[in-house]
C-alpha cells in the first residue's frame, strides 16, 4: 500500500551575510569611514547625449580610518604598520561597486543601450 511521508523543517534560522561598511546620511555624526548617498544629476552636467537614465545614486566614501577599522583589512594594517615612504596613510575608498545600464547617443547619433561598470558604490572600506 503507498504512502508518502511529510516532514516540515523550521527555515526562520536562515544566515545572512555581514555587509561590510558602514551607511550613513549627510546629517550623521559617523566620523569613521561610510557610505553616503550621492545623487548625480546627468542634466546638471550639460550632458544632454544621455537619454535615460537622467539621474541615478552613485553613492560616495567619506571618513577616518581609525587604527581599529584597519584590523578588519589584514593588508591595509600591514602597510599601515609598514609605513612606507609617499604612503599618506589609509583612506576610505569603495570595496565594492555595481553597474548602471544607460540609453544614450553616440557621435553618429545613434541610440545605444550600455552597461557601465563601476558607476555605484555598494560599500566602502579603508585601503
Amino acid at each position: 500500500m503507498p504512502y508518502i511521508e511529510v516532514s516540515l523543517r523550521d527555515n526562520s534560522h536562515r544566515r545572512t551575510r555581514r555587509t561590510i561598511g558602514m551607511d550613513c546620511t549627510e546629517n550623521s555624526k559617523e566620523v569613521r569611514c561610510c557610505r553616503y548617498p550621492l545623487v548625480v544629476d546627468f542634466e546638471q552636467f550639460g550632458w544632454d547625449w544621455v537619454i535615460a537614465p537622467k539621474q541615478y545614486e552613485a553613492n560616495y566614501c567619506s571618513g577616518e580610518c581609525p587604527f581599529a577599522f584597519l584590523q578588519k583589512y589584514p593588508h591595509t594594517h600591514i602597510v599601515h604598520l609598514a609605513a612606507p615612504p609617499g604612503n599618506g596613510g589609509p583612506c576610505c575608498a569603495p570595496r565594492k561597486m555595481s553597474s548602471i545600464s544607460m540609453l544614450y547617443f553616440d557621435h553618429d547619433l545613434n541610440i545605444i543601450y550600455g552597461t557601465l561598470p563601476g558607476m555605484v558604490v555598494e560599500s566602502c572600506g579603508c585601503s
